[in-house]
């Protein structure tokens, strides 16, 4: 099965998608793939999406489960093992 998330990094676009910022202005510009859909991003629009992915993660992790989570968490780890 492949995975829905890929990235990698781009040596061929001039500017990110997102920020248009032109590659002489920044450090790296990354492929994100989504579902095969590819837009390039630089790493300043990156560290804002690991910032909000950090978050989102952060709000999930501090929640209280009720049952019906921990059955999706159990479920889960069945398929990890």
């Amino acid at each position: 099965m492949s995975k829905p998330i890929r990235m990698r990094v781009n040596t061929k676009s001039d500017k990110c998608d997102l920020c248009n910022r032109p590659r002489n202005k920044v450090l790296d510009l990354f492929d994100l793939n989504v579902n095969n859909q590819i837009i390039t991003i630089c790493d300043l629009c990156n560290e804002e999406l690991f910032r909000r992915s950090l978050s989102a993660t952060c709000y999930v992790n501090r929640r209280l489960k009720d049952k019906h989570d921990m059955k999706i968490i159990q479920a889960r780890n069945r398929l990890k093992y």
